[in-house]
């Protein structure tokens, strides 16, 4: 489960460090915890100077509430991080509260967590060697203004700030491995009035909090270019964002990419390369030059020029895929290198992979798309829910580009300098416009927000709420299916039946249904409700591998003559609960 990869993986990083692997602290990194600045709170606006914090919610009326979170962060290293950090306290406090309970869940065991977070102490304890200064500071900045007074334990907020840097690097290495989830989905389009877009779902499973308080960062460095990224607070690194010179960056994981024992992590090099290029040539050269720990896709684009191409960064290997010019280029990824050397150091992905399966149907998209690519197509594309061959797939399907778990989906004009930003759930919500420059010239709070893209129509009681509802009775068959009690098999079929009532279209819930119907002895319906689930493509491969047993187990019964059915499979067929509805099975929230 990708979900519990990365939870673990982020749980382990945030809490890691015992005091005799304590990180190096940039000596030019002043102290904050003497000055503990209160932040001015003017109607919802919390400011610091010229940096400012404000959430901007979308229609409330609406049975889905929701909004972002967008922030301008200025000054030198320290004063920049120190306010990132002061202004968004609340918010990185939630955050780790979360990834600690999944942690505890995910691990029971309290002397195996403290051996998992000193291997991760260790493995990363020459992080602050590969790191720029500058960015040192800022993250020493951010990690005082967060927590002024280190706790008792040692565990201080400058070791699990500069680790979170990390998460990606060492999460993203679970990325369509067998039994996991799926990825990012992202691509660059020249439009039909010429404007370059850098459009991506950030499929980041590490729980609902990273979607409902996504970030947008105005950074105004006192000495480097202004950049906007798109991501959670507590974060000065780059998944996904853009500079004023029209540079633009994204990045997807490699699947089963190539690791090496230390490098700078990928998301503080977007960081430097948004700081301080403003070339498309300067930013391959960057990111040429650099020595990473994982492998990578980077999506770059040059608004000044039109050029754009996918990078592909490995530890040993580096190779630009470059598109051409015109109104018509386009250029998709989701996780799988093309280049061959990147290729070799990278594990070969199953048939069926998500990542394969979403790329076919991102190049459909692309390819009706040519000539007439604006921002609402291109938020058609990341909200799609169909195969390569034009199928509805349902909701939650791994192998659909919009899977319903985007920690964010950001379309970027990196031409008008503008990011348009869905508000939660995921890709549902209403995208909302933040302009760049409108921000660099509001030091005193966030300027006249611009007219939104609407919600979604699925995002309503009757859809989205439904298949919510569908989820919820899945984790009540988890939980019958673990407690095993005398009549757990009458519960999960009741809860089974639920799920597939309230979503039909949920591979998943369909699938589940036929299992227990099988269970209960009736094969014929098992294996039309796994026929049904079957015809939406589910993903990712060892779901589907899964019910296919199912269906075959099922069909052999039927064949086979009475007293001779085939003996069903022993391994059930999974559900993937996300974080926040694990802690809920677990009696956590």
């Amino acid at each position: 489960m990708k979900h519990a990869a990365a939870a673990l993986a982020g749980a382990a990083l945030l809490v890691s460090c015992l005091p005799a692997c304590a990180p190096r602290r940039p000596d030019t990194a002043r102290r904050g915890s003497a000055r503990d600045v209160a932040p001015v709170d003017l109607g919802g606006v919390r400011r610091i100077g010229t940096s400012w914090l404000s959430e901007q919610k979308t229609d409330e009326t609406s049975a889905f509430p929701s909004g972002i979170f967008v922030g301008r962060f200025a000054g030198a290293p320290y004063d920049l991080g120190y306010s990132s950090g002061r202004l968004a306290r609340p918010e990185i406090r939630s955050q780790e509260a979360l990834l600690e309970e999944l942690f505890a869940v995910l691990v029971p065991g309290r002397l195996k967590r403290s051996l998992i977070r000193q291997l991760s102490a260790f493995r990363l304890r020459g992080l602050p060697d590969e790191i720029p200064e500058d960015l040192l500071v800022a993250i020493a900045g951010l990690a005082d203004g967060y927590e002024p007074v280190p706790p008792p334990s040692g565990w201080n907020a400058y070791r699990r700030m500069l680790d979170m840097h990390a998460l990606h690097d060492v999460s993203q290495r679970f990325v369509d491995a067998p039994a996991l989830a799926a990825a990012c989905t992202g691509f660059l389009a020249t439009g039909g009035d010429g404007s370059l877009l850098l459009a991506r779902n950030f499929d980041f499973e590490g729980g609902d909090i990273f979607d409902r308080q996504k970030l947008v960062s105005v950074i105004v460095p006192a000495d480097g270019i202004p950049y906007l990224s798109v991501g959670f607070a507590g974060m000065l690194g780059v998944v996904s964002g853009f500079n004023r010179a029209g540079i633009g960056v994204a990045i997807n994981a490699i699947a089963g990419g190539e690791t090496a024992a230390s490098g700078m992590p990928m998301t503080l090099l977007l960081a430097e390369v948004l700081a301080r290029e403003s070339t498309f040539e300067g930013a391959v050269a960057r990111l040429g030059s650099a020595k990473v720990f994982v492998s990578d896709l980077i999506l770059l684009g040059d608004a000044k020029t039109g050029r754009f191409a996918v990078v592909e960064k490995s530890p040993s290997a580096f190779a630009v895929r470059r598109a051409g010019t015109g109104a018509t280029a386009y250029m998709g990824a989701t996780n799988e290198p093309e280049d061959p050397a990147v290729r070799r150091g990278a594990r070969a992905l199953p048939r069926g992979s998500t990542s394969r399966k979403r790329r076919a149907r991102l190049e459909v998209l692309l390819r009706e798309s040519r000539g007439s690519l604006d921002v609402p197509s291109a938020i058609a594309i990341l909200r799609d829910r169909k195969g390569a061959d034009g199928r509805e797939l349902g909701p939650g399907n791994r192998n659909a580009i919009d899977a319903s778990i985007a920690a964010h989906s950001v379309v970027l004009d990196l031409t008008h300098r503008r990011a348009w930003v869905a508000a939660s759930p995921h890709t549902l919500g209403s995208y909302l416009p933040v302009d760049l420059e409108a921000v660099l010239a509001s030091p005193g709070g966030p300027p006249a927000r611009g007219t939104p893209f609407p919600a979604d129509a699925w995002l309503s009681a009757e859809g989205y709420g439904r298949y919510l509802e569908a989820r919820a009775a899945l984790g009540r068959v988890r939980r019958a299916e673990r407690e095993r009690n005398s009549d757990w098999l009458d519960a999960a079929f009741r809860e089974a039946e639920r799920a597939h009532e309230r979503a039909p279209d949920f591979a998943e819930a369909t699938a589940k249904l036929g299992e227990m119907e099988a269970r209960r002895g009736n094969r014929a319906r098992a294996r039309a409700l796994l026929d049904d689930a079957l015809a939406y493509d589910p993903g990712p491969v060892p779901l589907r591998a899964a019910i296919e047993r199912w269906r075959a187990a099922c069909a052999a019964g039927d064949a086979g003559q009475a007293g001779h059915a085939v003996p069903l499979p022993k391994e059930p067929i999974p559900t993937v609960p996300q974080p926040d509805e694990l802690l809920s099975e677990k009696g956590k929230r």
